[in-house]
């Protein structure tokens, strides 16, 4: 049944705005804290003067001016504010243009926009761009929805009136057949209402974006959208958008050629309508329609023209255009369906002028009403105009094609964009796990890394300790040694010479022998070479500095070995620091004169704010002082080892085939 299939494009625009009556105050969901609402129903005649039927009360004007004037030369901005918000309301729920409050408004919101608040701002917006609606200035009423959405929110109901004047932007940008801006701003107002918790006009927005996609000829997306709407709806218990989205249902199959699952609807229409309390007159009329189609597509003539005579009698009484034009579509259909006479032919044409003057005239309007035309003048023989009408058919029909197969072409373009989209983010998912692969494999590796570090400073503390350990033990034994070794060589010191002299002085006091007094002296030499070898002559009172040249002497005197020191020193160390320094040097003069088979050396102290520094250093034969260090049998290296140690300095031995230098840092 082909030729049924042009019969219902609803004008959902219309449907939508009386079925919803989208009032923000009613949809909204009531804050627990008094907001701006609560505020506007505290004012005097407020709630009389929003509420639509007593619009056409006599007073209604002139109650409503009185206030708005009252505020305004009181400076009270607000509350004037207010009182044309409610005067705004009552124009739209009429669905009214009131040139007088347009101009009022319009002269009100340039002049004092910036002492109200931002809330009524974008209220008087709103009801600015419904009356421009209204008086058929679409652009203008787009401007001023722009305006009041441009406005940051300073409340839940403020988001929610930004929400409305999103979803009357669409229906702007719908009229003008701008369906990508107007699918934008739906989405926009889906955002809101989702923000603030309104379900109810979630699912009016899903009609209308059902609506826009039925003028793309994009059913699939229209099928989508409207399912969503009347699933909510539904649960939010919607007597009206129910019965709406049930009968855009029907529209959307009739479109599809599918008459049996729009009857299913109309069916589904009648059922929910039994249980519609104080169910609209609209609503009323609009399902007689829908039964007539049912039963002329079910070829049931008796039944369809009982519902066609309620259907006119209802629309004539409404005197609403909409109405008149759903009825007078159904009697063309019943006329072609039963081969009947058309008895309104110049209403008909009447009508296919009107809608074929306009900008933009819609093509299933001029498609039913020029074949109704051409079948009507043809049986009369009017074959110019039945020629006219047929030319007129055909290019209609023509453009209608074209514009489904756009239709087609969008969806399989959605189609192809979705999937792009789903292969792209499987991609991308894909990319995303390769990627968390790598990035494990890196951290695994990492942490063994950071495991094998560790572990190897831990052996090489460990080893450290155990050297340090290994040394110290090393030291202790050589020092209990070398301090055997000592009292043996002070012992046999005493007994190779000062004992022997002794004897020597004994047998001289006995033989009377003159040479007594060298005796005695050679005698006090020797216990004072012994005790410089124990302890530094006077230490305490000549200082660090006077010990060294004592040292440096005594090598060159002694020894015959060239000695030289470079002392740069102010006494800043404590006495105990200074005596161990002492033994160091005196170590370390030691070594280089017992192994080294060096030609001189020299002793260099300097001292910084922090440090003193001191350096030995020799032209000998040098050594490894890390093997010697290794192998523990070095007496010397670790005596000035520890000795550093204990006053919480630094030592390093740098030796080669050149010489041996000893460098120590000693903090202060």
């Amino acid at each position: 049944m082909r030729n049924l299939s042009v019969l219902f494009v609803a004008s959902a625009f219309y449907i939508l705005v009386v079925s919803c009556g989208n009032s923000s105050e009613e949809l909204q969901v009531k804050e627990p804290e008094i907001d701006l609402e609560s505020y506007r129903e505290s004012l005097p005649a407020y709630i009389w003067l929003k509420t639509g039927a007593n619009y056409h009360n006599p007073v209604y004007k002139d109650s409503a001016y009185y206030y708005f004037n009252d505020r305004l030369e009181n400076k009270n901005y607000e509350n004037a504010a207010i009182y044309l918000i409610a005067y705004g309301k009552a124009l739209d729920r009429n669905m009214h243009f009131d040139s007088i409050y347009f101009n009022s408004s319009r002269n009100f919101y340039n002049t004092y926009k910036d002492n109200i608040s931002g809330e009524s701002q974008s209220y008087l917006c709103y009801y600015l761009g419904s009356q421009a609606h209204f008086n058929h200035e679409l652009v203008e009423s787009s401007e001023w929805l722009e305006k009041g959405i441009a406005i940051i929110p300073e409340s839940k109901s403020h988001k929610q009136i930004q929400g409305f004047s999103n979803f009357s932007l669409a229906q702007n940008h719908s009229q003008l057949r701008k369906f990508e801006e107007a699918e934008e701003s739906l989405i926009a107002t889906l955002r809101i209402f989702e923000e603030i918790g309104d379900i109810k006009n979630q699912g009016t927005t899903y009609l209308l974006l059902h609506n826009i996609f039925m003028q793309m000829s994009a059913y699939k997306e229209a099928e989508a959208n409207l399912e969503k709407g009347l699933r909510i709806v539904k649960q939010q218990k919607s007597d009206a958008l129910t019965f709406s989205a049930y009968s855009l249902f029907v529209h959307l199959n009739v479109a599809k050629a599918d008459t049996v699952a729009a009857i299913r609807y109309i069916d589904s229409m009648a059922i929910h309508a039994k249980t519609y309390t104080g169910i609209a007159n609209y609503h009323k009329t609009l399902l007689n329609q829908l039964s007539a189609f049912k039963h002329i597509a079910q070829r049931d003539e008796k039944e369809a023209l009982e519902f066609l005579k309620i259907s006119r009698e209802l629309s004539d009484e409404s005197n609403s255009p909409d109405l008149q034009m759903r009825t007078l579509f159904q009697e063309l259909l019943y006329a072609h369906i039963f081969d009947k006479p058309l008895k309104n032919a110049e209403e008909v044409e009447e009508f296919y002028n009107e809608i074929a003057a306009e900008e933009d005239p819609h093509k299933q309007y001029l498609i039913q009403l020029g074949g109704a035309l051409f079948k009507f003048y043809n049986k009369n023989g009017d074959y110019k105009k039945a020629n006219a009408y047929a030319s007129d058919l055909l290019k209609n029909q023509d453009k209608d094609l074209e514009e489904r197969m756009k239709g087609k072409l969008f969806e399989l373009e959605r189609k192809f964009e979705t999937e792009r989209k789903e292969k792209t983010i499987l991609l991308q998912e894909k990319q995303l796990e390769s990627q968390r692969e790598t990035i494990l494999y890196l951290v695994v590796g990492a942490i063994f890394l950071i495991l094998i570090f560790l572990l190897f400073i831990f052996w090489n503390k460990n080893r450290s300790i155990l050297r340090e350990k290994s040394l110290g033990d090393n030291f202790t034994s050589l020092l209990l040694s070398k301090t055997e070794d000592e009292r043996k060589r002070i012992a046999s010191d005493l007994h190779d010479s000062v004992s022997n002299e002794l004897v020597n002085l004994r047998h001289s006091l006995e033989s009377n022998t003159s040479n007594i007094k060298s005796k005695i002296d050679a005698i006090l030499e020797e216990v004072r070479n012994i005790s410089r070898n124990l302890s530094p002559t006077l230490f305490d009172k000549l200082g660090l500095k006077m010990s060294i040249e004592q040292l440096t002497e005594r090598a060159q005197n002694q020894y015959s070995f060239l000695l030289t020191a470079d002392v740069d020193y102010t006494g800043s160390l404590s006495t105990t620091v200074e005596l161990q320094l002492y033994r160091i040097i005196q170590e370390a003069i030691t070594n280089i004169m017992k192994h080294a088979d060096a030609m001189a050396g020299k002793i260099t102290i300097t001292e910084d704010s922090k440090f003193v520094y001191a350096e030995i250093k020799d032209n000998g034969k040098g050594f490894d002082a890390d093997k010697m260090l290794e192998k523990g049998n070095c007496f010397g290296l670790l005596n000035i080892t520890e000795r550093t140690k204990f006053i919480n300095g630094s030592v390093q031995f740098k030796s080669n085939k050149t010489g041996t230098v000893i460098k120590l840092s000693i903090p202060k």
